[in-house]
Order: structure tokens, then C-alpha cells, then sequence
């Protein structure tokens, strides 16, 4: 069984970030600029990581209502540590 991955969007060097995070592993990802950036890491991994017979001819699955993958399925920020730092930020400028 594989650790549940955490998608995180973070604030750093005045710049957007999003990277993927595994409990007892860490950050497993590189730095990543975009939401769609992070999806594309996320879809890769799956298919590099996925022993079995691929079954589809398409990547990804076109009928939104029998989305069974999780590749398939829009991603969604699990942890958001951005907010923090700017209001961390605009505090700073504001004293």
C-alpha cells in the first residue's frame, strides 16, 4: 500500500509553488510553478509507477461521469501554507 500523497500549495521567494508530499517521506516532488504542472508530475509518476497492462488508448479518461482513475479526477490543493505567508508578508510591509 502507498503512502496518501498531499498536494501543497506554498509561498516561496515571492512566487506560487505547489509540490507533492507523502507522510514519513517528505516532500516527493519538485517545486512545481502551476496547479497543471503539479497534475501533469502526479499523472507521470502514476503511469511510471503502474505495472499493469495499459488498457485505454487514451491517457485520459473523456467521459466525466466514469472518471475511475485517480489521474482522471481534477486536482484540488489538500494543504494551502500560502495563506499564511502572505498575511505573514503584508504584515511585514504594513509595520
Amino acid at each position: 500500500m502507498t503512502a496518501m500523497r498531499k498536494l501543497i500549495k506554498d509561498f516561496r521567494d515571492y512566487q506560487f509553488v505547489y509540490y507533492w508530499y507523502e507522510k514519513g517521506t517528505g516532500r516527493i516532488s519538485p517545486q512545481l510553478p502551476t496547479l497543471n504542472h503539479a497534475e501533469e508530475w502526479y499523472a507521470q509518476q502514476q503511469r511510471e509507477n503502474y505495472t499493469g497492462p495499459e488498457r485505454r488508448r487514451c491517457r485520459k479518461d473523456n467521459h466525466l461521469l466514469n472518471q475511475r482513475r485517480s489521474t482522471d479526477q481534477q486536482l484540488n490543493v489538500d494543504i494551502d501554507i500560502s495563506i499564511q505567508k502572505i498575511s505573514d508578508l503584508k504584515q511585514s510591509f504594513a509595520a
